[in-house]
């Protein structure tokens, strides 16, 4: 006893010195001046500041603290700084992150938040504020405090300003737009690397100013050495924001490198140059997108005058007019199928054996080809009629592969020393067009299923960036970034016009080349059979369509460039390259490309693999990558040496290692020298290319992967060119022309891609280390230039594509040498299995491409807190609002529940009924609850107590509707029994009823401030009831289909229904006007029945109602315009059955499947966005 009690004197004396200190008068301090004082568990310091405030000056105060004496973890000094309208407090030591290695900073300096204009008087007068300092350590602790007045709180336009800040003493600037000026870029430099933030915030209070808030508010960014904000003078109202700067206690978030040890006593510390810069006039942009336009479309003027000159009237000036003078020709037309060597001299193309040599063999086989060629031409010449049944060219070899005869002529073809275009181009041309055509109508399948989630993604990105500020989502060049709407840098977006226009006219030049070879051929039959190249264009119009498509994907790219999106950006390039290889060896092996499905399969295959090597970049990938693309390569020459005719399967390797240990060392001299030549070349090329991203593992993989693809395709356009040259081949003035300035436009193009102004490997604060200003009209910016200058380049590339063998329009096929790269892409087709009919004359399969790359749009882009356990077990059918955080909800499973969906906890939940839940009501005056079930029953429940209060019992079926007047005294009901009721709620008697034939109620709601009660039901009937009498007093016009659910205007003028139609009929909402007693409107674009209407918070004065639906979408609707303002999809949440809103303009939605979803309305557009899932 003696113990306890001298326990609590002990108590007693230590807490009486800390009353009597508090109850002291505090200390006057003066500005600029050092104080110092010793504290501890009963003692205190206090001090009182005052300064003059007036309307049209903001006073900023910094407050410095300072810990001098030693310390524990546990009892830190507290300060606590009270202002007229708020408070700020911190610790000493100060912790600025949530771990235990935390590092403490004894120096902590604060700017007060200054009073706003609306709170600063209008003549001077005087404002005190006051330090209280306090601890809870017995031990004395020794502290100095000074407090300043910032003389240059505000930042003027155009003036650098330096600033210095530490992780614990961070600065913040007022800024306020000049007349005349609507947009300013907030600029900031340092020369060190250390990670800081800078973030623009409304003039408010408090100012997110600590590292651990400071992205709470407004905009931000993450910077080492610079970072640039622009910012809309709308945007902020008071024309007025702060420009703070954090210094982050550790470099993780600005860096992927590990963190450096510092040594001891190293002060973390940052020097910031800070310089708002005015932007471009509205008459910038204007004249930069009449820029863009006039440059390309200066295209469609020259190309309509070259294309005047180039095709004109003139016969002889026209390309695929055949000269009249064809003596020379002529021998060449009795015998067009050539034989193997033609050619007096020592070699020829692909051969290495002279003429003499083989004389016995070429005159026995050019005997047996054309014996069967004459034939087939004497026919033809006799019956045009029959022309393509009986050429040679009707010989499709694939009908017969399976034929010993067939393989054998298709050595005979294939295995010359010496080919030419009439060697493969054999097959029906009707058939062949038909096949080519299936590139560009798989491409139109692959482009929209490709392209319809790429623009939700990215759009979706681009409003989270909009609403949440947090401007490291996207890697934009911010010193060069031009806003337009929602849109953060148009112009990298909008310069991606030249690969649409130029796209578009590219299409245009193949369309009118096809119109007039088609006439052509009508005029010379032989055009398509034995004159010039096999002219295909669907590789063409394949090639039109994926430069289009590669504008619209970088535009979708540069809308919110970063690490998720970057195949958006590259996925078409691959195309493109692809389709440019294919088109070249098309031009002469019509016979043996590859067909669209296999292709494209081979290119979604590449898609994944650079996917995959962005993902999981390791050592073990890459070295994987170069082992597997050597062999691959090496394989493939093989193939492509000999013709296609060594079969790739397991024995390939052997007969590889016979002919290098027999064949190569008894004979020096290849069989095909030239195509030797080319394969070395190639092969050494891209196994330099292979070793090198394996030692060095370039960081852009998919940068990497398309230079391969790009390099194969200048090796083979270059060694097509030069072939063409050796062998005689004239190229057309127009294409030489072109041919040059595609080489100059790709070489700047290419300087100004590797300017490297952004770079999404990086994080994005040292990607911004590479930003610069812009460079052209002050709109673009070099990526800009790129943008243009290689939409310019690949069309000039496309053009030589299409005009390089003008000049061979008038040979005979006989005559046309091919390239000898022949079966590269056939084997392309062997390998992925490529299958042939079995069936002579048999149609073979029909040809089509799938799109097996499927990407999902990842709705969940805000930070979207999920709780671990789902509040109901079964599904949620009703919601009723409390207060912001707090939602009431009842479910299937029996319960009412309350729960803080902020901080993801459960409050309360109450059990008792014996059936499902229907509706649940929260009392507007009181903490009473409300259940109604289809136990026929309602209960009425308190906050904090379990048990049930009140039971209202008298409906004999389910009770489906409930509400409450203006002060809860009534209870209104409702049931599928045909009866309302109005409850005594403090005594569960039944004062007014109503009971109406076969009116099976849904759903009732008070009218505020008036005598009357809304009711709707499955009779499609909305009804009006005194509340005094329980008589209905109107009845609205019937609907066609059953109304679900009303609610009631806050000024009770309107009342909205909505009702349950099927299959987009019916699935409607009604605006009724109450004192008009008349409809107003309906909302319809739902495609299921709607099963919750609400009004929503006026906005702007803008009055708005939301709609749930079984088809999983919310809407809301302008209710004035009948304007669909947003539909925001839920996906797999089932049927919503209920919405609720707040003041703040959070909602919460219930559905079947997906418990409670909760959701921020953002007012500046009306966008929805998920915040949690409960």
């Amino acid at each position: 006893m003696f113990i306890h009690c001298a326990f609590v004197c002990a108590i007693v004396f230590a807490v009486l010195p800390v009353s009597a200190a508090n109850e002291g008068v505090p200390n006057k301090a003066d500005f600029n001046k050092t104080y110092s004082a010793i504290i501890n568990t009963t003692s205190e310091a206090i001090y009182e500041f005052s300064y003059s405030e007036m309307k049209n000056k903001t006073t900023a105060v910094r407050v410095t603290t300072a810990l001098l004496s030693d310390y524990k973890k546990e009892f830190p000094v507290i300060v606590v700084i009270r202002q007229q309208r708020q408070t700020m407090s911190w610790t000493m030591p100060l912790y600025l992150e949530y771990n235990e290695n935390a590092t403490p900073f004894e120096t902590v300096s604060r700017i007060l938040c200054p009073l706003d204009i609306n709170h600063r008087p209008d003549k001077p007068e005087d404002q005190s504020f006051f330090v209280d300092v306090s601890t809870f350590s017995q031990t004395p602790l020794n502290f100095t405090l000074m407090a300043t007045k910032i003389a240059d709180f505000q930042v003027s336009t155009g003036t650098p300003k330096e600033i210095y800040i530490t992780p614990s003493e961070p600065q913040y600037y007022m800024y306020t737009f000049p007349r005349g000026i609507d947009s300013v870029m907030v600029h900031a430099t340092s020369e060190d690397e250390r990670c800081a933030v800078m973030s623009i915030q409304s003039i408010q209070c408090p100012v997110y100013d600590l590292n651990v808030n400071v992205e709470f508010e407004g905009k931000y960014q993450t910077m080492t050495k610079q970072a640039a904000i622009q910012i809309e003078r709308g945007d902020y109202p008071g024309d007025s924001f702060y420009v703070i700067f954090v210094l982050k206690p550790l470099d993780k978030v600005c860096s992927s490198e590990l963190e450096t040890i510092l040594p001891a006593g190293f002060k973390r510390e940052k020097n910031i140059t800070l310089e708002i810069k005015t932007t471009i006039s509205g008459d910038k942009y204007y004249w930069g997108m009449l820029f863009a336009i006039a440059l390309f479309g200066s295209f469609y003027l020259i190309a309509f005058c070259i294309g005047c000159f180039y095709h004109g009237c003139s016969k002889h000036r026209g390309i695929w007019m055949i000269p009249e003078s064809q003596d020379q020709n002529s021998e060449s037309m009795d015998n067009p199928a050539r034989p193997l060597n033609t050619r007096t001299g020592a070699s020829t193309y692909g051969s290495i054996h002279n003429q003499d040599a083989d004389d016995e063999h070429n005159d026995l086989l050019s005997t047996t080809i054309k014996t069967a060629t004459s034939s087939a031409l004497s026919t033809t010449r006799n019956s045009t009629n029959a022309s393509d049944n009986m050429s040679i060219s009707s010989l499709d070899s694939d009908d017969i592969d399976f034929l010993k005869d067939a393989d054998s002529e298709k050595d005979v073809f294939r295995t010359k020393t010496e080919l030419f275009v009439c060697d493969l181009s054999r097959k029906k041309y009707k058939k062949q067009a038909r096949n080519y055509a299936i590139y560009w109508r798989n491409l139109v399948a692959i482009s929209i299923f490709y392209g319809l989630p790429v623009l939700q993604l990215v759009f979706t990105y681009q409003k989270v960036l909009n609403v949440t500020g947090n401007l490291d989502i996207c890697y934009y060049n911010f010193n060069c970034a031009h806003p337009w709407g929602l849109v953060s840098s148009f112009n990298n977006i909008f310069s991606n016009i030249g690969y649409v226009s130029l796209g578009i006219l590219f299409l245009f030049l193949v369309y009118r080349r096809k119109l007039i070879y088609a006439l052509a051929v009508q005029q010379d039959k032989s055009m398509k059979k034995e004159l010039g190249i096999p002219q295909h264009f669907g590789l063409f119009f394949a090639m039109g369509l994926a430069l289009i498509m590669e504008g619209v994907m970088s535009a979708c790219y540069h809308v919110c460039p970063n690490y998720s999106n970057f195949q958006f950006d590259t996925s078409f390039m691959y195309i493109i390259a692809c389709l440019c290889m294919l088109k070249i060896y098309q031009t002469r092996h019509p016979d043996v490309s590859a067909k669209a499905h296999t292709s494209y399969l081979v290119m979604a295959f590449v898609i994944f693999i650079a996917v995959i090597g962005v993902i999981y970049g390791t050592n073990i990938f890459w070295i994987f990558f170069a082992c597997v693309y050597m062999l691959f390569y090496l394989v493939l020459s093989v193939h492509i040496y000999f013709m296609g005719r060594w079969k790739i399967d397991k024995g390939i390797f052997r007969r590889m290692f016979m002919m290098c240990r027999y064949d190569m060392l008894r004979c020096r001299r290849p069989m095909y020298p030239d195509r030797m030549v080319l394969l070395v070349f190639g092969n050494i090329i891209n196994w330099v290319i292979a070793v090198y991203g394996a030692v060095y593992h370039s960081p852009d993989f998919a940068t990497y992967l398309l230079g391969i693809f790009i390099g194969n395709l200048m090796i083979y356009c270059t060694f097509y060119i030069i072939m063409k040259l050796r062998y005689g081949e004239r190229i057309h003035y127009l294409a030489g022309f072109i041919i040059g300035g595609a080489v100059v436009v790709w070489g700047f193009a290419l300087y100004f891609f590797f300017s490297n102004l952004t770079s999404w490997q990086k994080t994005p604060s040292r990607s911004r280390e590479g930003n610069k200003d812009c460079m052209l009209l002050e709109f673009y910016d070099a990526h800009d230039i790129w943008h243009f200058l290689s939409s310019i380049a690949l069309f000039f590339s496309f053009l030589v594509l299409l005009t390089l063998d003008d000049e061979m329009v008038s040979f005979h096929r006989d005559q046309i040498h091919v390239d000898n790269i022949a079966q590269m892409f056939k084997s392309f087709g062997k390998l992925f299995g490529r299958k042939r009919s079995s069936k002579k004359g048999r149609k073979s399969t029909t040809d089509s491409s799938e799109n097996d790359d499927s990407f999902e749009s990842d709705r969940r882009l805000l930070p979207c807190r999920i709780a671990k356990t789902p509040v109901h077990d079964d599904a949620v059918v009703h919601l009723s609002p409390v207060q912001p955080g707090l939602c009431l909800s009842c479910s299937k499973d029996k319960t009412v529940a309350l729960y803080d969906y902020e901080n993801h906890n459960l409050i309360d939940r109450w059990t008792g009924h014996e059936r499902e839940l229907t509706k649940i009501r929260n009392g507007k005056t009181s903490n009473n609850i409300f259940s109604a079930s289809r136990d026929k029953s309602i209960k009425m429940w308190k906050s904090g107590n379990p048990n049930c209060l009140q039971e209202f019992n008298g409906h004999e079926l389910v009770v489906t509707a409930i509400d409450l007047n203006h002060d809860d005294s009534w209870l209104c009901s409702g049931s599928r029994d045909n009866h309302v009721k109005i409850w005594d709620v403090n005594t569960a008697q039944c004062l007014l009823q109503s009971n109406i034939h076969r009116n099976l109620v849904t759903d009732v709601k008070f009218v505020p401030g008036t005598h009357l009660l809304v009711q709707t039901g499955e009779d499609k009937e909305v009804r009006l009831f005194d509340t005094r009498t329980l008589q209905v007093v109107h009845s609205f016009p019937r609907k066609h289909y059953i109304q679900m659910a009303c609610d009631v205007s806050p000024d009770g003028l309107y009342c909205v229904t909505c009702s349950n139609g099927f299959g987009g009929k019916g699935c409607e909402a009604t605006l009724w006007d109450i004192r008009g007693r008349s409809i107003v409107h309906e909302y319809r674009d739902h495609g299921e029945a709607v099963e919750s209407c609400i009004f929503l918070p006026s906005i702007d004065e803008k009055k708005i109602i939301a709609t749930t639906s079984r088809d999983t979408t919310i809407r809301l609707w302008d209710m004035n315009t009948k304007e669909c303002l947003t539909c925001f999809p839920v996906a797999g949440s089932g049927p919503l059955t209920s919405i609720i809103c707040y003041d703040d303009l959070s909602l919460c939605v219930s559905s079947f499947n997906s418990g409670i979803i909760s959701l921020q309305l953002s007012p500046d557009d009306f966008s929805l966005h998920q915040t949690g899932q409960f």
